[in-house]
């Protein structure tokens, strides 16, 4: 019997996760080929660390062409289009026929869409962002730092308070003055989550001297002035913006994407497969407006365990898989100490309800997990 052709779409978390699974169940049962335009993995939890000095570029990405040692082919070139009734992706160089596709094509942080970044304004929510935002910091004598994302949806909910407990860390550390301010288009901190969460960021934000000014949709960054829709205007010395973020072309405008989303994937909430084609899956980032959650890695690495073992099960034709484990963990660097949070989202996507949620904060050791996990990820798939 001919060997299964299997596209994975995108180098991020989930598709990486999703080609190491099924080359290492399937073997030479399925031919399974990964696709990305930058031919690199970046472990994006870390670019906070780019940001702070803690970390170099190469530090946190490797070649996806590594995974071509475990029998993976892996192709660095750009998905241009999707044609699912056809069974064919478009990339750069030509049409590529597939039998099941994975779609892992994350989100698209665009700073250059932010109004005013040609000032004193970076973002870490991209490896360049972060090398600004470090060179900014490195610069910056004292004043106003704002903290502040453009649109929904982005990359790693809690990210803005992360990157704004760290930037206040290292003015102290260099004895700089600092005001630091989260302003945000949330009415409180950590708002979706639900009380629970919104009480222990209120607490951190209090305990860090850090504030937060709720409620604020940014319209732009012009002359060191955050200005809002409301035409109110926030004084920064530095500006510390997330960017916003757009679906993957190829998705927008295929018959995958809803605009009711914002262009992004829909899928079956239950079985992650696309609506109208039973070989079609989504992870990760592009699928998250759809299922009503954040964006996240730990997203993407659970579903795309779980897709694996569906396209295995399918397959082999009896394979006990994963279970679609509808948790998400966070471990923050908040400089002085570390956090951790733990969320079950199966109410959030099945219901549209708060998550459950818990929460570990003020302890170092933290840090050191998240260090460990970092160390772990690169290695384990790599």
């Amino acid at each position: 019997m001919a060997s299964k052709k299997i596209l994975v779409l995108g180098g991020g978390a989930g598709g990486v996760v999703a080609a190491n699974n099924l080359i290492k169940k399937l073997g030479e049962e399925a031919e399974i080929t990964l696709i990305d335009k930058s031919g690199y993995h970046v472990f994006q939890p870390s670019q906070l660390w780019v940001m702070t000095g803690q970390r170099e570029p190469d530090d946190i990405r490797r070649p996806l062409k590594l995974l071509e040692r475990k029998g993976v082919k892996v192709l660095v070139e750009e998905v241009k289009s999707i044609k699912p009734e056809e069974h064919v992706v478009q990339t750069s160089s030509g049409n590529i026929h597939y039998d099941y596709l994975i779609v892992a094509l994350g989100s698209l942080p665009e700073p250059e869409k932010i109004p005013g970044y040609a000032g004193n304004v970076c973002t870490p929510w991209t490896i360049d962002g972060a090398l600004k935002c470090r060179r900014l910091l490195a610069g910056f004598k004292g004043g106003s730092i704002v903290i502040a994302p453009v649109s929904w949806p982005y990359k790693c909910p809690p990210a803005p308070f992360e990157a704004a407990f760290m930037a206040r860390y290292l003015a102290e550390q260099r004895g700089v003055k600092a005001d630091v301010t989260v302003v945000h288009f949330w009415k409180e901190p950590m708002e979706p989550f639900g009380p629970m969460m919104v009480g222990a960021f209120k607490k951190f934000l209090d305990q860090y001297r850090v504030g937060f000014v709720g409620n604020v949709e940014v319209e732009s960054f012009q002359e060191n002035y955050l200005v809002t829709r409301g035409g109110e205007k926030i004084k920064y010395d530095l500006a510390i913006a997330v960017p916003p973020h757009s679906p993957p072309e190829p998705i927008a405008k295929s018959d995958l994407g809803d605009q009711s989303i914002w262009g992004y994937m829909k899928v079956d909430k239950n079985t992650l497969r696309a609506p109208k084609y039973d070989n079609i899956y989504g992870v990760g980032d592009v699928i998250a407006p759809s299922l009503g959650i954040g964006m996240a890695g730990v997203f993407a690495h659970f579903q795309a365990e779980y897709v694996a073992s569906k396209i295995i099960d399918d397959i082999k034709g009896a394979y006990m898989g994963e279970h679609y484990n509808m948790s998400g963990v966070c471990v923050m660097d908040m400089g002085y100490v570390g956090a951790a949070v733990y969320c079950d989202f199966t109410r959030k996507i099945m219901a549209g309800e708060y998550p459950d949620c818990v929460i570990l904060g003020g302890m170092k050791a933290f840090r050191a997990i998240k260090y460990a996990f970092e160390k772990y990820w690169l290695s384990k798939w790599f």
